[in-house]
């Protein structure tokens, strides 16, 4: 049987025993005398990556995607769910689920028309206190309450798997580029320009980054699950159920003090100071307690947002040098695939070489999400998951799209290729060739300081929006540094008001899917940083971290303008020197046809 050393392939979704978990937790709203219940995607952290134990939104709906919220009624239950994931999610859950874009607009209109009046649960810890406030604000004045609860999920849910405890270890400063020491005293500065005692951190990847720990709590991310208080003289408490961490933190000793998770709320209840939280990731249930003990509650960004947003010189250095490497490991997996016969070999297959080349790298720690292969109408599903049932040949005619990363000890990688398996007709080469227009555009972008998310997410969408076409995703998220591969605050979306720093590190993604036929995606991570145009210097630009080849085959030239060309022969010139040294011959033979110049008549047809 096949396997993967990071990567399973077994079907997860439940679709088949949805019906009588949906039963059990309407029979628990008699029972506690509710008219609906909320089961969010997200755990106490609030993150986006969950471990096994707090899959409930997948438990009880079989929808096995990253992002998703589910209202359950009486009589009627709903899957609310972003465009990533609209073919998916009809295709994982049963027809007791309506399926329906997620938004605003659309679940209060499905709240009044469903559940009409009554009390609507929820688990205050599995909630954010932003989320819950603005339900109860829409709601305000109505005959709907929303009502804290015990989770009806964990009620009912029989053999629960057990919570993860992993050893944690120590991230060296050599590659952190600060001491835990040092980071800790930048927070307490951003504490008291904010004229707060104390900060409640609940996400792990902040807590991570800020004491230079790293563990394996949630698969494919090197996090450990804790919440953390730090005060404005830079002492931590650190809150967490791993025994283990005790023999790590020797170097935090003098200043961080660690206690077991079930001693958080105690400690919760007996602070009375100004504490600074995040509304939008801080627990419903933490405010609770805090405005019941008579804290003073700020409201303001995670502090640890921003400073781990924007790399240091140290953690960039890093991030080249492990770019290059998994550029050439990138090199060698798509050579591979131009060797195959066709029908000679599946997604599987696919997923399972390339993390046989990664995994020599003895850098590599994980992989930083399930790779995606997907081939044909398969790669149509922007967030697809191989799995054995799903997998199918690669066929002669497909487009195969490959996104996947690493996480390496010194960096997160993540990048989308997609490849022509035979000649392509001219729909989808024009595409393909739309898709690489957008990304060239903001890779060329120059931008003032105070540009946001939302003012470039348009500079990839023009050549689709010219003849009518779009995509239903952000064109860029944020990039930890061997953390979490989506990090914020800074994202490429019309949703997203983060002005760019110098050192954040962002994909750049566009796409274009065509239900039932083929999807497209090309992705390079990206760099701010600081450019030499405008006055005083006050502009931004995009440095190119991923240097591995686009396929020209794919490529509708007459849809290309001169500049566009010289940036692509340019940056395959320098995928060429970068990588040419580092390869095997047969690799090396594929990479020299790949970058040669657009209009060089040498270029191998099929």
């Amino acid at each position: 049987m096949k396997t993967a050393f990071f990567q399973s392939f077994e079907d997860t979704t439940s679709k088949g025993e949805t019906p009588e978990r949906l039963s059990l937790v309407q029979a628990e709203l008699s029972k506690k005398k509710l008219s609906g219940y909320i089961v969010p995607r997200s755990d106490v952290h609030q993150g986006e990556y969950v471990a096994a134990c707090d899959e409930r939104l997948s438990w009880i709906t079989g929808f096995t995607g990253s992002a998703g919220i589910c209202f359950v009624g009486k009589n009627k239950a709903a899957l609310f769910v972003d465009g990533r994931y609209n073919i998916q999610a009809k295709k994982q859950t049963d027809t007791r689920f309506e399926v329906i874009q997620w938004n605003k607009q659309n679940i209060v209109k499905w709240i009044k028309n469903s559940i009409a009046e009554g009390k609507i649960g929820f688990d205050p810890w599995i909630h954010s206190y932003k989320e819950i406030s603005v339900l109860v604000e829409t709601f305000a004045n109505t005959c709907i309450n929303f009502t804290p609860c015990d989770n009806l999920i964990d009620n009912v849910w029989l053999n629960r798997p057990e919570k993860a405890s992993s050893q944690v270890v120590s991230y060296p400063v050599r590659l952190a580029g600060l001491s835990a020491k040092e980071k800790c005293q930048r927070i307490t500065e951003v504490l008291r320009q904010k004229k707060a005692d104390t900060a409640v951190i609940t996400l792990p990847d902040s807590i991570a980054w800020l004491l230079n720990l790293r563990g394996n709590d949630v698969i494919h991310n090197p996090i450990l699950h804790s919440f953390l208080i730090i005060n404005s003289t830079g002492s931590v408490q650190l809150f967490c159920d791993n025994d283990k961490i005790l023999n790590t933190i020797n170097s935090l000793k003098n200043f961080v003090k660690v206690f077991s998770w079930e001693s958080f709320e105690t400690v919760l209840s007996e602070l009375k100071c100004s504490i600074l939280v995040d509304e939008a990731t801080i627990p419903f249930a933490v405010i609770q307690i805090l405005q019941n003990n008579g804290s003073k509650v700020i409201f303001g960004e995670d502090p640890i947002i921003l400073p781990k947003a924007c790399k240091n010189p140290v953690e960039l250095k890093n991030a080249r040098i492990c770019h290059k490497r998994d550029a050439v490991h990138m090199c060698e997996f798509l050579s591979w695939v131009d060797r195959q016969k066709n029908n000679d070999f599946d997604e599987i297959d696919v997923v399972i070489e390339l993390e046989n080349i990664r995994r020599k790298d003895k850098h590599l720690k994980e992989i930083s999400f399930d790779t995606i292969a997907a081939s044909g109408p398969n790669a149509a599903q922007p967030h697809y998951r191989v799995n054995y049932s799903s997998s199918r040949k690669i066929r002669t005619g497909d487009v195969l799209l490959v996104d996947s990363g690493g996480q390496y000890i010194d960096g997160t990688t993540d990048i989308t290729r997609t490849i022509a398996i035979g000649a392509q007709s001219e729909e989808v080469k024009n595409a393909f060739t739309r898709v690489l227009k957008g990304l060239i555009a903001v890779s060329k972008l120059k931008f003032p300081f105070n540009t946001s998310g939302r003012d470039i997410d348009a500079f990839a969408r023009r050549a689709l929006w010219e003849i009518g076409q779009d995509y239903a995703h952000g064109t860029g998220h944020g990039v930890g540094h061997y953390l979490s591969v989506h990090e914020g605050p800074q994202r490429i979306s019309k949703f997203s008001n983060v002005e760019f720093k110098e050192g954040m590190i962002i994909s750049n993604e566009p796409g274009f899917y065509k239900e039932g036929k083929f999807g497209i995606r090309i992705e390079n991570l990206i760099l701010v940083q600081n450019s030499t145009v405008g006055k005083d210097n006050y502009f931004l630009e995009f440095e190119t971290l991923t240097f591995v080849p686009i396929d020209n085959r794919l490529i509708s030239l007459h849809l290309l303008d001169d500049n566009e060309r010289e940036w692509v022969d340019a940056y395959h010139d320098q995928c060429w020197h970068r990588v040419k040294d580092h390869v095997t011959a047969p690799t090396k033979g594929w990479l020299k046809n790949m970058t040669k110049p657009l209009l060089s008549n040498e270029r191998k047809k099929f």
